[in-house]
């Protein structure tokens, strides 16, 4: 009986016509996806601030991860747990306040501090995000919703990195702007959340037995996922955040506009179409476009990394298809969980990239260019392995409804 109930509940959500509550739902989650990519964007942006020490660059880049890793798996299982509304509200309020306290500080270590606070937040409203626009919105709206609303991480990155370049050397002007944006877009996010219900799929699935299912299929399917999931998260972060601060910390700015302003664009423009995309397709396009960029890179690095608009092109090429894995690994996390299990779902699979993009950060500080270039290859092979792999073994989710 409650299995009918759900299968009644499922199939009422993915027919129903988008109306203001959808309208309510994608506005916070894009506001979510926005902050998100301030914060990605400002622990490297803020290691040109003048009283940054050097030797604290590495820490306050890698307590990003550390804190999306710490909020990916907790506040993942509490919202299994608990529900997604609360969790929904705590999360952004955790948000405001790391990005409130980088705004204000003035010591490398309270900037360590609120910037893993900050990425703490946002890491469980990442995951959060994901699982509500999955159980609230119709099927026919979901895969663009989905796509448009977690290209503003994107759209957000290139907005904090062009203030920065506007204001290169007004840190006054950077703080108040950074505190503005958390206070403004915060607000507006946890206005909007306040009015949202609870999920009424989370609801059901608190009164069914469901289990999730451990098959050889399942584990190579959630592996497939980990792979391309870790290729995502590691790969935009060292090819489009870190690599300035490592190589290039003159440029940090412009590199980090740039190559995030083909992603955004790429979003903005592409995000219907690959919304309504097979899974699969769009994984293997966006994972073998990294993988081919990237080797090309290889081939020419001398040439590239000694000119800077050649390096800012080959970086926005290779983000364009950074932007179409990234919808895949978007569409295809929460599609392929039940509400029971899909907040931690989506965090477990995360949590290898967040690993991986913390012990780099400290394994690469002395490397060279070419060792650089050589490990974000590898990266992407491992996505690509991935995403030929969720074709081979995974489901086509694109018109599976929500359960």
């Amino acid at each position: 009986m409650k299995d009918l109930e759900n299968i009644h509940l499922s199939e009422k959500i993915s027919r129903m016509p988008w109306n203001s509550k959808h309208w309510i739902i994608f506005f916070t989650v894009s506001i979510s996806f926005f902050m998100w990519g301030v914060t990605l964007a400002i622990a490297p942006l803020i290691t040109t601030w003048y009283f940054v020490p050097q030797f604290s660059y590495y820490y306050i880049i890698g307590a990003a991860p550390a804190g999306l890793l710490a909020g990916n798996m907790s506040m993942g299982y509490i919202s299994d747990r608990l529900g997604r509304k609360n969790i929904f509200l705590l999360t952004m309020g955790i948000t405001v306040a790391g990005l409130i306290g980088i705004g204000a500080s003035y010591n490398y270590i309270a900037l360590i501090i609120f910037v893993f606070i900050a990425e703490f937040g946002l890491g469980g409203d990442e995951t959060l995000s994901l699982a509500i626009l999955i159980e609230y919105l119709p099927l026919k709206s979901r895969g663009f919703a989905i796509v448009e609303s977690s290209n503003m991480a994107n759209i957000g990155v290139t907005a904090i990195s062009g203030l920065f370049l506007v204001y290169p050397s007004s840190v006054i002007t950077q703080k108040i702007l950074l505190i503005a944006i958390a206070i403004i877009a915060g607000g507006a996010a946890l206005f909007a959340r306040y009015h949202m219900e609870e999920s009424g799929l989370w609801n059901l699935s608190k009164k069914l037995n469901e289990k999730l299912e451990i098959t050889p299929r399942n584990t190579l399917k959630f592996l497939a996922l980990t792979f391309m999931g870790m290729a995502i998260i590691v790969g935009f972060a060292f090819s489009d955040l870190v690599i300035g601060p490592f190589h290039f910390p003159e440029d940090t700015g412009l590199i980090i506009f740039f190559s995030v302003l083909a992603e955004s664009l790429t979003g903005v423009i592409g995000g219907y179409y690959l919304g309504k995309s097979k899974r699969k397709s769009i994984a293997i396009t966006g994972f073998s476009g990294l993988l081919i960029s990237w080797a090309v890179i290889i081939i020419f690095l001398n040439s590239i990394i000694a000119n800077l608009y050649l390096l800012l092109l080959m970086l926005a090429i290779s983000s364009i298809f950074g932007e179409i894995g990234w919808a895949a690994r978007e569409l295809l996390e929460p599609e392929n969980f039940i509400s029971k299990y899909r907040g931690r779902g989506i965090g477990i699979i995360r949590s290898a990239g967040y690993v991986l993009y913390i012990i780099f950060i400290f394994a690469l500080i002395n490397a060279s260019i070419s060792t650089y270039a050589y490990f974000i290859l590898a990266v992407y092979i491992a996505g690509f392995a991935g995403s030929l792999l969720y074709a081979g073994t995974g489901k086509e989710t694109r018109f599976i409804p929500a359960r």
